[in-house]
């Protein structure tokens, strides 16, 4: 019986998100991940460890459950923030 894997590869987590309508960057300047609105590449947030509040740095730092997690509070966060934005430049 083959043995699960404990950790989502990048492909995967950039699959997920894209499945998501966003897209999942490394920025290797600061070497941490973010998540973008596919449709406004202006609009993007953090993806945050949920355990240390942190900037997730690493693949592996994650195990699969946690990085849905943190990729669903990405997309949470990035929504509400273009929410926000189009109100405003709505009134």
């Amino acid at each position: 019986m083959p043995r699960e894997n404990k950790y989502l590869k990048l492909e995967e987590l950039e699959v997920y998100a894209y499945a998501n309508g966003a897209l999942l960057d490394y920025y290797s300047p600061t070497g941490v991940f973010t998540l973008r609105d596919r449709l406004k590449s202006e609009s993007w947030v953090w993806i945050i460890n949920p355990y240390t509040k942190d900037r997730v740095k690493r693949v592996r730092e994650l195990d699969k459950s946690s990085w849905i997690y943190a990729i669903e509070d990405a997309l949470k966060r990035l929504r509400n923030d273009s929410e926000a934005s189009s109100h405003i430049t709505n009134c």
